[in-house]
């Protein structure tokens, strides 16, 4: 399950190119990771820059 990778990769704050080639075929995996994000289970400062490849992503407090 690509959900359950995800959590597990960014266990530890990580940028987010380096969870996502973890996991599989970014085309495949973003999907889930900006899901993940927008329901607050993944979290990254988006108030500081836009999203990108490095930004570091982390699980959030959310379900």
């Amino acid at each position: 399950m690509i959900a359950a990778r995800l959590l597990e990769a960014f266990e530890e704050p990580a940028p987010l190119q380096e969870g996502v080639r973890e996991v599989g075929d970014r085309l495949v995996v973003l999907p889930v990771l900006f899901h993940l994000m927008w329901s607050g289970v993944l979290a990254a400062d988006l108030q500081g820059e836009l999203l990108h490849e490095h930004s570091i992503v982390w699980k959030g407090r959310g379900r």
